[in-house]
């Protein structure tokens, strides 16, 4: 359904200057399509902040929402807290062997008494590194509360409001790198030889750069037909592939959906086809 909706987008796109048959040797119409990048909670929450808007740019790592914490700021304290308290103990019971060892190198306590004093000391050493393995548990807890930028992007759409409760890994900001921008257009078999990857191509679109280049970066090994309702007397039977390219520069001038014609370099058109 998703493929034919692109084909029925391309067609009707190509329909404006001329037609789905209408079009120059060498020049197809196709569509910008973005492959967004969504960012939701590892755990699920009440939407405390977001803090971007609509359309922002934003680079990687700016915060882009935040889930309530007051229960996970409530766990990190605590366990600071106590691992400041297992800190102290280790001090103590080190200061207390150390005095041990002392007295008994001067002959003053028994062994048994150095010994005690030694499994004092590592019981303590035992209980810092278990509150500080829970410190550092409350922290990466606290930390996943809040949603961050994986890359820079342009903020496409926001998905909660605060207020709203989040599940687990459910998109709450919908991101779009200028990176993941394409151009998708069909092909005829007959053209396909014309099209591999890594060949120029120029794009063309309304409001785009008067200058505007691209690469073509895959060619669907997958043949498909032309969807009945763009059928025409030329076009019936006809097997087409899907080739997707990208801008060799500012790929942001393109807007998801918008109509694009893909043409090739007068250098690279040789006109040769193969049947």
């Amino acid at each position: 359904m998703a493929r034919l909706h692109s084909l029925l987008f391309a067609c009707v796109a190509a329909l404006l200057p001329a037609g789905c048959d209408g079009a120059p040797d060498g020049v197809w119409q196709g569509y910008a399509e973005g492959e967004y990048v969504r960012v939701g909670p590892i755990d699920g929450g009440t939407i405390d902040e977001i803090a971007v808007a609509r359309g922002d740019r934003v680079e990687k790592g700016t915060l882009l929402f935040r889930l309530d914490l007051t229960a996970e700021t409530a766990a990190s304290e605590q366990t600071a807290a106590q691992l400041a308290e297992a800190k102290t103990g280790l001090d103590d019971a080190q200061r207390e062997l150390k005095r041990m060892e002392t007295l008994h190198a001067g002959g003053n306590v028994a062994q048994a008494i150095l010994d005690t004093a030694r499994a004092q000391r590592d019981r303590a050493g035992s209980r810092m590194l278990a509150a500080a393995a829970a410190h550092d548990q409350a922290k990466w807890r606290l930390a996943r509360r809040k949603g961050h930028a994986p890359t820079a992007a342009i903020v496409q759409d926001i998905m909660f409001r605060p207020g709203e409760f989040a599940a687990a890994s459910q998109p709450v900001v919908s991101l779009l790198p200028p990176e993941n921008i394409k151009v998708r257009f069909f092909v005829p078999e007959a053209d396909l030889g014309r099209v591999r990857i890594g060949n120029p191509v120029i794009l063309s679109c309304s409001g785009c750069p008067e200058k505007f280049d691209g690469t073509i970066r895959f060619v669907s090994t997958e043949t498909e037909f032309t969807p009945p309702v763009i059928y025409s007397d030329r076009s019936k039977e006809k097997l087409v592939y899907m080739v997707e390219a990208v801008p060799d520069a500012t790929p942001e001038a393109l807007h998801p959906g918008q109509p694009v014609t893909v043409s090739l370099p007068p250098a690279a058109d040789t006109g040769g086809k193969v049947s």
